[in-house]
């Protein structure tokens, strides 16, 4: 496994940002959430409230959890929504957890004064204890989210070291070679074939390998610079077309204009590429002039 401690963590929180870690994750937290309220039943949390309602406090505390239970739902789906768009950072991602959980302590909070029937409360006493639930919620559950994030990285490291090297360069009667992409070093990451990479993209001093894995879209994170790839893999169809993007030209099914500026619509994914000013002559002399070597079906529209 790669020792680069803040590449580990950026890897981490792009993983667990992905919509199947975030399902596992919500779906063990309400399982736990659900044996917390019915077998444990931690109606302690209401002694800091005035009873003033009619409503029984295993129904109270029923209620109180989905409320904070449903914020951490919204803020899940909304960061899953803004991980397919952006590349957050290990601190982004902390920031974002740390706002979830105080939005939830509120909501819960708030939540546990409307039930009890919106009496006199001890709001930090009743706060603390409602911190204590959700630790002992989604523990369990985000230890289940890291061991799955382990058993994935430890699949992907298996197929990386039994694929194959390349043994000659790209040329037309070999369309589909596989490529390297190495860190800063030298050690070698990560191996697929031309045909599966999609885009690149530049997140300060490291790059996210938009690719095929397994029929769907998978990244991966490596230590290297969008300046040191373009490099070593122009020969191989990949193409600068942004100061933080490199695109495969073998993907990219659509050049087009958007607000006046170029884009391109890459296949297997919904990811648009921008096309800054300052590449754009380049990538239209690209496809206008090389159609006939690059391994693309025909000239790509502009519309």
């Amino acid at each position: 496994m790669n020792s680069d401690p803040t590449l580990n963590i950026m890897t981490i929180c792009r993983y667990l940002s992905r919509g199947s870690s975030i399902f596992l994750f919500l779906a063990f937290s309400l399982l736990f959430a659900v044996v917390l309220v019915v077998f444990i039943q931690p109606v302690g949390v209401l002694a800091h409230t005035a009873q003033m309602s009619s409503l029984s406090p295993l129904a109270q505390m029923a209620l109180i959890t989905i409320a904070g239970y449903l914020t951490v739902l919204i803020s899940r789906v909304i960061l899953c929504l803004v991980a397919r768009r952006t590349t957050l950072s290990p601190m982004a991602y902390g920031i974002w957890i740390a706002i979830e959980l105080m939005l939830c302590i509120t909501f819960a909070a708030l939540f546990a004064w409307i039930v009890s029937g919106c009496g006199p409360v001890e709001l930090g006493p009743l706060a603390g204890d409602i911190f204590l639930g959700n630790i002992g919620i989604f523990l369990i559950p985000n230890v289940i989210a890291f061991q799955d994030f382990r058993i994935h990285e430890l699949k992907a490291e298996l197929r990386r070291a039994h694929a194959p090297s390349p043994v000659v360069p790209m040329s037309p009667s070999l369309p589909d070679q596989h490529i390297n992409f190495y860190e800063k070093g030298g050690r070698l990451a990560l191996t697929t074939r031309c045909s599966n990479v999609l885009y690149i993209e530049a997140a300060d001093n490291y790059a996210n390998i938009h690719y095929i894995n397994e029929g769907k879209e998978d990244a991966f994170i490596l230590h290297n610079s969008l300046k040191d790839i373009e490099k070593d893999c122009l020969a191989m169809g990949l193409l600068r077309c942004h100061r933080g993007y490199m695109v495969n030209v073998e993907n990219v099914k659509l050049m087009r204009k958007e607000r006046g500026n170029l884009v391109l619509e890459i296949n297997h994914t919904p990811k648009i590429i921008p096309v800054s000013k300052s590449y754009a002559s380049d990538v239209i002399r690209f496809f206008s002039t090389n159609n006939a070597s690059a391994p693309l079906s025909g000239p790509i529209p502009v519309l």
